[in-house]
């Protein structure tokens, strides 16, 4: 496909949606890597890990709408220049992205609230507790938010990769449906 082929857009809630979550999806894995080294006398202590989990709590909501829209489909038609190969790859990496982000967010959830009680975010924003856990379930959903997240960034970096290649090798306009 030449650059000056008409191409077909994704919708503009999808698009906004997607880099909404894309820049949520790193700022939050970002801010979770810094806050594991904070000591009790960082002035980010507290603060730090409030605006992640808020964040978690808006990426969960963010990523529920992007699972109602699929059963809602009104996209751009698919590029029929794309092998089959990365058809399968593309669909793939799709329902691993929206597989691990909710287990994810979910693990962080049942983590913050695994006391059993309540938590206050930004001054008012209560999360409710569904249960108690024990220490070897709370070590384990710390594991899986933990470790799914750099699973998670691996697949980022995968998916930006293909949208590279697409732009710059293959020069079709797979990154242009999406800006």
């Amino acid at each position: 496909m030449n650059s000056s082929a008409p191409f077909n857009k994704h919708p503009l809630l999808l698009r906004c949606l997607h880099w909404i979550n894309a820049l949520l999806i790193i700022a939050l894995f970002v801010s979770g890597w810094i806050m594991v080294d904070l000591d009790y006398y960082s002035p980010w202590y507290n603060r730090l890990p409030e605006w992640h989990i808020t964040g978690g709590v808006l990426l969960l909501l963010l990523w529920t709408l992007m699972i109602l829209r699929t059963l809602f489909p009104k996209q751009a038609l698919p590029d029929l220049q794309h092998h089959r190969l990365e058809y399968w790859l593309s669909l793939i990496t799709q329902i691993l992205f929206y597989l691990l982000v909710l287990i994810i967010t979910v693990c962080g959830y049942l983590f913050t609230t695994a006391d059993g009680q309540s938590k206050a975010l930004l001054g008012g924003l209560n999360i409710p507790a569904i249960s108690h856990f024990s220490a070897e379930q709370i070590d384990t959903m710390g594991w899986l938010h933990e470790n799914l997240s750099y699973v998670l960034m691996g697949l980022v970096l995968l998916h930006v990769l293909g949208a590279l290649k697409h732009h710059f090798i293959d020069r079709d306009a797979t990154l242009k449906r999406m800006l």
